[in-house]
């Protein structure tokens, strides 16, 4: 993502212009725990990481706290729920009072944009919490954009490191009308988005850590003027925090601190919007805590 790093082709134009608005907090240390999505996302979505004993099965989800918060849950996602290897992640979207999936039949491509008809389903009236399940840009790359928004090289052609831009820079666009509806119709109070994890196009994906390439992930926040104005510590702590390192099974205690809450499912020393927040580059780590993300030698 050329928001992140310095990269020959414009990949995200929409999310670059953006980190020039204070409103817009972009998280260039951050970090996957595991280069495969529901291992992952079981540890991202709920209080079980790489630096506890918890389990996920008995570990306390972001929708668990958002019910307990108050807010009306929703889940929209574009990946798989019927396979086995999407159960955990299945389990987690099912407590939402509202999970939906879409249309996943054998021989069709289903492209991101489909989902943003759901957001028309929102209860603008209603305190929302709103979770976007993104395909993203897993392999086969060409498949996840339409042909028409190939940007890079010849639409419909088989080029792995082009097609993965294209298929950023559809993510992007995706984004940017995320944002631009929810705040025209939604009364948009913040957003934290994160990458499930990284990969390297032109090269086969393994089931053994594959370097640091694999687990460097995109993170942003944005927060409104209103979010920002009465939760001015939480906001100042995550600013003056956008350089530290993170890695995303931390996302269950960062969502805690953007909803302001205390819960005893809430440890705030795991939080990067808490001034609490332990960790540094020397104590994090990633693959299930089997590699240290001080040995990164390109950070």
């Amino acid at each position: 993502m050329s928001a992140f790093s310095e990269c020959e082709y414009d990949t995200t134009p929409w999310l670059k212009a953006k980190k020039e608005d204070p409103h817009f907090l972009l998280f260039p240390n951050s970090y996957s725990c595991i280069a495969h999505t529901v291992s992952c996302l079981e540890r991202a979505l709920t209080e079980f990481n790489q630096y506890n004993d918890k389990q996920f099965y008995t570990s306390c989800s972001i929708i668990d706290i958002a019910h307990k918060a108050g807010y009306t849950t929703s889940w929209y996602s574009n990946q798989g729920h019927l396979g086995c290897a999407d159960t955990p992640v299945t389990l987690v979207a099912n407590t939402s009072q509202t999970a939906k999936w879409t249309k996943q039949n054998l021989n069709q491509v289903q492209y991101d944009e489909a989902l943003l008809e759901y957001l028309e389903e929102v209860n603008p009236q209603k305190n929302n919490f709103v979770v976007i399940h993104l395909k993203g840009n897993h392999f086969n790359f060409i498949n996840r954009y339409p042909s028409q928004f190939t940007k890079w090289g010849t639409p419909g052609k088989y080029d792995l490191i082009l097609n993965y831009l294209n298929s950023i820079a559809y993510t992007d666009s995706i984004l940017e009308k995320i944002y631009n509806y929810a705040s025209a119709k939604l009364n948009l109070q913040a957003i934290l988005y994160f990458s499930d994890h990284g990969t390297l196009p032109d090269k086969r994906r393994s089931p053994n850590f594959d370097g640091f390439g694999t687990v460097r992930i995109p993170m942003f926040a944005y927060f409104s003027d209103e979010y920002i104005q009465k939760n001015k510590e939480i906001y100042q702590t995550l600013s003056d925090n956008q350089n530290k390192y993170f890695t995303n099974d931390l996302s269950y205690e960062l969502m805690c601190s953007i909803f302001n809450i205390k819960s005893n499912h809430f440890d705030e020393t795991n939080s990067l919007a808490s001034p609490k927040y332990k960790f540094t580059r020397e104590m994090l780590t990633t693959d299930l805590g089997k590699m240290y993300i001080k040995d990164d030698t390109t950070k």
